[in-house]
C-alpha cells in the first residue's frame, strides 16, 4: 500500500538561521556596549596623557635642580637692566623694550638634552653681547645665527592632553613677530601681577632680575651676560620650603582668529612676558575669569573649556595669566622639589592656591 501522510514531503525548516529581530538585537546590543566602552577608552587615553604629562613636568624639575647644583639656585624669570618704567613690560623694540635679557626656559636647554638649542641661544647672545641694548625675543628671531626662536617649544615643555597649536605669535604693535609657541609649562611668578617678585608677600619661585645698567653693559664696565644665572631663587630664599611651594604649571597657548598668525603670546616661549612663560596664581586653576595679558586675541570666546578669553593691557603691570589645562578637573603642577601634584579646580584660591605660589608667605597649608 503507497499511501503516506503528506506533511512527511515537506522540506525540513533550518533552525539555525537568524530573524530580522533577532539581527536587530544583537546590533543594538554591539552599539550599547561600544556606547559604554568609547568613553572608557578615552578616559584611559587621557590618563596616558597626563602621566606622560607629569613626567615631562619631573623632567624640568630635574633640570632646575640640575641647575641648581651648577649655579646655586634656579635660574632667574628673566633679566632686566631698562629704566624703571619699563621693568615690567616684555614687548620688543618698537614697543620700547630694549636692554633686557633672556628668561628662564632657555637657561635649561643644557639640562634637557638641547643641546643644539642652547648652541644657538649662547650664538645669538653672542651677537649682541658687546652692544648696549638688546632683547632676546626680537633680536634672536630677526637678526641672531639661525632665527632661534621660531620654531615651537621642544617636545618636553609640551603637555600631549593640549592640541599642537600651528601658528606663530606676531603682533607688530608689540614688537614681537613670528616667535613659536606651543609652551605649556609655565614660572610661578607669584600671587599678584607682573611685579610680584617686588614684594615679599606676593613673591613666587620665579622673579625678574632687575639690574642697573653697568652690571650688563660691556661699555660702562658691565659683563655683557643676559642669562645672569645665579641670580634666581635659591633654596635658602624658598623659606616656606621646597615640598610646600609650586615652581611650575600649566598653561594653555592657542592659535586664536586672527589669521595665519596669532596676536596671543600665550605659550610663545622666548617672551618674558605673563602668559608667555609665566603665570600668576591671583587667578585660580582654569580659572572662569579672563587672563589679563600684554598681546591677546580679545576674538576669542568665552565659552569655551578652558576658557581662554582674554583681555589685552599693556600701560600697567596689572596683568595676571591664570595655569590652564586640558585635563579634566585641574592642572598638573611642579613642586620646587621636584614631585608633580594634581590641583584640582577647586582648590581654595585664598587659604591655598595663593599660599602655596608664594615662598616667603610663612602660610600653614592644610594637606
Amino acid at each position: 500500500m503507497l499511501l503516506r501522510s503528506v506533511g512527511a514531503c515537506r522540506p525540513r525548516r533550518n533552525s539555525n538561521a537568524f530573524t530580522l529581530v533577532e539581527l536587530l538585537v544583537v546590533i543594538a546590543i554591539i552599539g550599547v556596549l561600544v556606547g559604554l566602552l568609547l568613553p572608557a577608552v578615552q578616559a584611559a587615553r587621557e590618563a596616558a596623557r597626563r602621566m606622560q604629562c607629569q613626567n615631562n613636568m619631573k623632567q624640568s624639575g630635574l633640570a632646575l635642580h640640575n641647575h641648581m647644583d651648577v649655579h646655586g639656585g634656579f635660574p632667574p624669570g628673566y633679566v632686566n637692566y631698562d629704566e624703571a618704567g619699563n621693568r615690567y613690560k616684555t614687548g620688543g623694540w618698537q614697543h620700547g623694550q630694549n636692554e633686557i635679557g633672556f628668561n628662564w626656559l632657555v637657561m635649561l636647554f643644557p639640562y634637557v638634552e638641547q643641546p643644539g638649542l642652547w648652541e644657538q641661544c649662547q650664538e645669538c647672545a653672542d651677537d649682541f653681547r658687546d652692544g648696549h641694548t638688546a632683547n632676546p625675543a626680537d633680536h634672536c628671531e630677526w637678526l641672531g645665527p639661525n632665527h632661534f626662536g621660531r620654531d615651537q617649544a621642544p617636545g618636553t615643555f609640551r603637555c600631549p592632553s593640549a592640541p599642537t597649536l600651528r601658528k606663530q605669535f606676531s603682533d607688530g604693535s608689540y614688537g614681537l613677530e613670528a616667535l613659536g609657541k606651543g609652551l605649556n609649562y609655565a614660572a610661578n611668578w607669584g600671587s599678584g601681577n607682573m611685579l610680584s617678585w617686588e614684594d615679599s608677600d606676593t613673591r613666587g619661585a620665579f622673579g625678574c632680575y632687575y639690574v642697573d645698567q653697568t652690571e650688563i653693559v660691556i661699555g660702562l664696565g658691565g659683563s655683557g651676560d643676559r642669562f645672569q644665572n645665579r641670580k634666581g631663587m635659591g633654596s635658602n630664599d624658598i623659606t616656606d620650603g621646597l615640598s610646600n611651594t609650586v615652581a611650575l604649571s600649566e598653561i594653555v597657548g592657542v592659535d586664536g582668529n586672527s589669521g595665519t598668525s596669532s596676536t596671543d603670546l600665550r605659550g610663545a616661549w622666548m617672551t618674558n612676558a605673563m602668559g608667555g612663560v609665566i603665570f600668576s596664581s591671583f587667578l585660580g586653576p582654569n580659572s572662569i575669569e579672563r587672563d589679563v595679558i600684554a598681546a591677546c586675541d580679545e576674538n576669542i570666546p568665552d565659552n569655551k573649556r578652558p576658557n581662554l578669553a582674554c583681555l589685552e593691557v599693556r600701560d600697567n603691570a596689572d596683568v595676571f595669566a591664570a595655569s590652564r589645562s586640558y585635563h579634566t578637573g585641574g592642572v598638573n603642577t611642579l613642586m620646587c622639589d621636584g614631585s608633580v601634584r594634581f590641583v584640582t579646580d577647586s582648590i581654595d584660591l585664598l587659604n591655598i592656591w595663593r599660599p602655596m605660589t608664594t615662598i616667603q608667605g610663612n602660610e600653614v597649608i592644610d594637606e
